[in-house]
């Protein structure tokens, strides 16, 4: 019988174009723009410079690009930038089941190990959608666990996504890859004890890096645990305190079962926990004025109350912009004081408007007993009135979701409203075409050059 790392090193070397669905195909194009667009943005941003000057500082290089900066450095020091800006403003996908952002670190590999190989469009797209399938399998093994324990799914399952998508874009051997997922085990890393800090965003990018060293390890034959998933000190035994088996094991029907066709692209730049709630707020704001409201209730599954519900003073009073990034509260009274919820009102306004704050301290989260997660994130919006009438609206799941997918030019939408915050409309034209294209590209450093910011 072969080990599940076995069986994810035959898949990833191994996948085939025209054994890649055409639906997962389409999802791989639009979710690397998107994370693309969210990079460009990101770049601008103070954790990008701090980031990139932390790089910099580690070695120089000229393997691959960062994004935004277009500095050439080593190849596991670009990965480490481009997956921080991928998921720097938590406007990166997420897979709603495994709860993993899939495309940050599957992206910040694919480029960094592509340019470094120097290979085309449709290599590094087929390695891409390799880092989405394995990353989710992992996450999604047993939905919801890696939250509940205090880790973060992306920073520790992205690292062996990133490997295996390093490893397809060099050629590697089986042998070699088995090594370095093995070695990932012991690299694959990622707390949620973040209070102000800037830790999350460096989850993607970090994993990124690690998945690039172990690869490169397992390349030159530095040997690694070939059971490092099932073993009784393994990656699940550590981490969830058992090995999911049979219908649960993340090498389940691996190739002809796409769990990539789970994940959800965002249309807020915030918590997907949120996203639900800001749609019901959405559709009921029309009929309601701030002023009018005696009270808020949005339901909340319990087992999310400690990431967007609590501590209450600093949901409903977020100091920081990752406070209000993680909010049911402040996202319910910016979609119903603003009517939007967008970068600019995390990032360009005050956090402190008095109309968004007084809507948000009476916004409350009770459990909601009708909750399907991790399978869905629902969403719930109550408004009762001063007069006493009831205002009430509940999302299933939200938009952008696999049941309510965002349309091709949703996709582009978002992606020209982040880009354009870095680059030119014209140049940010013709990252959409090449990506719309990628299979088609001769190199993929072509469009890593033209993801530049100016001025």
């Amino acid at each position: 019988m072969t080990t599940v790392s076995e069986q994810f090193a035959a898949f990833a070397l191994d996948l085939r174009w025209e054994n890649v669905p055409d639906d997962v195909r389409a999802l791989a194009r639009g979710h690397f723009l998107d994370a693309l667009g969210i990079a460009l943005a990101s770049s601008r941003m103070d954790f990008a410079t701090a980031v990139h000057g932390a790089a910099l500082s580690l070695g120089a290089g000229s393997d691959a690009t960062a994004i935004g900066f277009g500095t050439r450095l080593p190849a596991p020091s670009a990965a480490l930038i481009n997956g921080t800006l991928a998921h720097g403003l938590d406007f990166d996908d997420t897979h709603i089941e495994a709860v993993y952002h899939a495309s940050a670190p599957a992206l910040a590999a694919a480029l960094a190990a592509g340019e470094a190989a120097g290979a085309d469009g449709r290599s590094t797209l087929v390695a891409f959608v390799v880092g989405l399938e394995l990353g989710c399998r992992l996450a999604g093994a047993v939905p919801g666990a890696f939250h509940d324990r205090g880790f973060h799914p992306t920073a520790l399952c992205g690292t062996f996504a990133s490997a295996a998508v390093a490893a397809r874009l060099a050629v590697d051997d089986r042998a070699a890859l088995v090594n370095a997922l093995g070695l990932c085990g012991s690299q694959a890393a990622g707390i949620l004890e973040l209070r102000e800090s800037w830790l999350k965003r460096l989850h993607p990018g970090w994993a990124a890096h690690s998945g690039l060293v172990a690869a490169a390890l397992g390349r030159h034959g530095f040997r690694g645990p070939a059971t490092v998933f099932e073993g009784p000190h393994g990656f699940f035994a550590s981490h969830l305190g058992r090995v999911p088996e049979g219908s649960e094991s993340p090498a389940c029907e691996l190739g002809t079962r796409w769990t990539a066709r789970g994940i959800a692209l965002k249309p807020y730049p915030c918590c997907h926990f949120v996203h639900a709630f800001v749609d019901a707020a959405l559709a009921l704001r029309e009929q309601v004025r701030g002023e009018d409201i005696e009270r808020i209730d949005c339901p909340l599954t319990r087992r999310l109350q400690s990431l967007v519900g609590e501590p209450r003073e600093r949901r409903i009073e977020p100091p920081t912009i990752y406070d209000a990034l993680f909010s049911v509260p402040y996202a319910v009274a910016l979609a119903l004081v603003k009517g939007r919820v967008d970068l600019a009102a995390f990032y360009d306004e005050p956090l402190d408007d008095p109309a968004v704050l007084a809507v948000a301290a009476k916004t409350f989260c009770p459990d909601d007993v009708a909750s399907d997660y991790p399978k869905h994130f629902p969403g719930e919006v109550r408004i009762t009135l001063k007069d006493g009438r009831t205002l009430q609206r509940r999302e299933p799941t939200s938009r952008g979701t696999p049941e309510r997918r965002l349309a091709p030019v949703d996709i582009e939408a978002k992606f020209f409203q982040n880009a354009t915050r870095a680059v030119p409309e014209r140049d940010a034209k013709r990252i959409v075409d090449m990506v719309w294209e990628l299979e088609r590209l001769p190199g993929i450093g072509a469009l890593v050059r033209e993801c530049v910011r100016r001025g």
